[in-house]
């Protein structure tokens, strides 16, 4: 790409890679050999957020145009266009159980505090009430048809079957990132505080784990829930939730040079991703090890960072627009 990256995803089966620029461009790549498949002009003045349909026949974007965009790879078209409701949509997001045919599967938009619901042909099933602030991110929570979506001071449950929130877990502070546990029994949050809270689903308990240097946009939930990894530093930090993480020391791996950019765990091994500001991306096996596996030098900031669907390769866009795959073979 001859453009800095702002959102780069794999297709469900990792048949496809899409990036997105900041000049708006949308490139898919074949996931396989990485291969130009088509492009989508995107929107104006950037797009900003990516999300694939169940099936990988549909790529979903939203801009700071105020909209969200349909794309049939296929057809290399444009299907529907749907207004946030607001300048930016800054979230865009395939409900991931809805792997049957298309006109089952939905996808949620965020545009300043407006959050809606979509048919993949673009009709609108809901608007949802306003959020009190801007929403920060919006994600569907594992194992059950609800969408989590944060903003200042609450996580709030939706379904998409009704216009009321289903839950709300408050806390006074910026919410920067949410990431939900496979199993469904924890929402972590990265904070603007420096801080991150696990919320137990089952009572509303919350659980704060301080001591981050920088405030913690990264979070990945291993295949098990068990163990949740956080950035906040150079130091990868990693809680046990077999019981309860208050309290108790975290395990951290040390190796990286500069703040930590992304995390990812595979899909369902146990062997952990990052990447830092420095260019650096560094494979581990934490519950056996603290030492790296394996260490890659881009020399550019790593972006974006992701497994492919067969968790032998791991996907990475760095700041000078340079899209990488990565074999790692135990």
């Amino acid at each position: 790409m001859d453009d800095y990256p702002i959102a780069v995803t794999c297709s469900r089966r990792g048949t496809f890679v899409a990036a997105a620029t900041s000049s708006g461009r949308i490139v898919v790549l074949d996931g396989r050999n990485g291969d130009f498949v088509v492009s989508f002009r995107g929107h104006a003045n950037g797009t900003l957020a990516l999300s694939w349909s169940p099936d990988e026949s549909l790529l979903v974007s939203g801009g700071q145009d105020g909209w969200a965009r349909i794309w049939d790879v296929a057809t290399g078209k444009q299907v529907a266009e749907c207004e946030g409701g607001a300048a930016w949509v800054e979230h865009v997001a395939f409900d991931p159980r809805g792997a049957g045919t298309s006109s089952a599967q939905v996808f949620a938009t965020a545009a300043g505090r407006i959050v809606r619901l979509w048919t993949a042909d673009g009709q609108l099933v809901r608007s949802y009430a306003p959020h009190p602030s801007t929403v920060s991110a919006c994600v569907w929570q594992a194992g059950a048809q609800a969408l989590v979506t944060a903003a200042y001071g609450a996580l709030t449950i939706w379904s998409p079957s009704r216009d009321r929130p289903v839950r709300r877990f408050r806390w006074k502070g910026s919410i920067l990132s949410v990431a939900c546990s496979r199993d469904g029994r924890y929402i972590a949050t990265g904070d603007q505080d420096c801080t991150v809270h696990f919320w137990r689903v089952k009572n509303g308990d919350d659980l704060q784990m301080a001591g981050y240097p920088a405030k913690v946009l990264q979070l990945a939930w291993d295949p098990s829930s068990r163990y949740l990894a956080t950035g906040g530093s150079d130091v990868v930090t990693i809680w046990d939730c077999k019981r309860s993480p208050e309290g108790t020391k975290p395990r951290t791996c040390e190796g990286h040079d500069d703040l930590i950019t992304a995390l990812a765990y595979q899909h369902r091994g146990d062997l952990l991703a990052s990447s830092d500001a420095s260019g650096a991306v560094i494979v581990w096996a934490p519950v056996r090890s603290s030492n790296p596996l394996a260490r890659q030098d881009y020399g550019s900031e790593v972006v974006s960072l992701a497994w492919d669907p067969t968790d032998a390769t791991i996907i990475t866009a760095t700041a000078n627009g340079l899209l990488g795959a990565q074999t790692y073979t135990s």
